[in-house]
This record gives C-alpha cells, sequence and structure tokens, in this order.
C-alpha cells in the first residue's frame, strides 16, 4: 500500500515538472506575430525593434587663457650725481688738462 502511494505522489510530481516545463516552452515559429508597418504605396516592412545609433561627438575645444602681460614700472628717476672736478696746485690746472700732480688734486665742485 505504501508502495501505491509512492508511485503515484512520484508520478504526480513528475507530471507537475514536465506538465510546468511544457507551459514555460517557447511557441513554435508559426505562432509569432510580426507587426508591419505600411510605408508607402503597398510596400510593408517589417517593425522591429532597434536601439538607436551611436553616435560619437568630437571632445570640446578648449582655448587656452590669453597671457597676461604686465608692463615694467617706469623708471624711477635717479637724482644727478654732484660732479667734481680736480684741480692741480702744482703745476695749474684741471685734470685731465694736468696729467700729473706733484702736490697732490684737490676736489673742486664743478661749475657749468
Amino acid at each position: 500500500m505504501l508502495k501505491r502511494i509512492w508511485l503515484k505522489s512520484a508520478l504526480a510530481l513528475v507530471a507537475i515538472v514536465f506538465g510546468g516545463s511544457l507551459a514555460l516552452a517557447p511557441a513554435p515559429a508559426a505562432a509569432r506575430v510580426f507587426v508591419h508597418v505600411f510605408a508607402g504605396p503597398a510596400f510593408f516592412t517589417p517593425y522591429y525593434y532597434a536601439p538607436p545609433p551611436v553616435v560619437y561627438y568630437p571632445p570640446p575645444v578648449y582655448y587656452a587663457p590669453p597671457p597676461v602681460v604686465y608692463a615694467p614700472p617706469p623708471p624711477t628717476p635717479i637724482a644727478p650725481q654732484a660732479q667734481t672736478w680736480y684741480y692741480c696746485d702744482n703745476p695749474q690746472g684741471y685734470y685731465p688738462y694736468v696729467s700729473s700732480c706733484a702736490s697732490g688734486w684737490r676736489q673742486v665742485p664743478a661749475r657749468p
């Protein structure tokens, strides 16, 4: 008796497994449906989903900023140096008119 119950339950399990797999099986090719779209007079084309084409754009163009040019500061006026002449007492005269002086050179402020 136990064998019959076990056999019936095994057959029921096999029927459920195979029956379920048959329900999930794809339909035969004759049962598939294609959608056609009218695209002109007496011209039918099948409509299939196609992903949009991949479009590659060129990379953006970046321009370097213009170089920053700094003007140099205006030159600071330099005070003219006080000019000095050199005078010799023996022989009398100013340098470079007298090339050597025996008594020593004396500094004299320059006169215009």
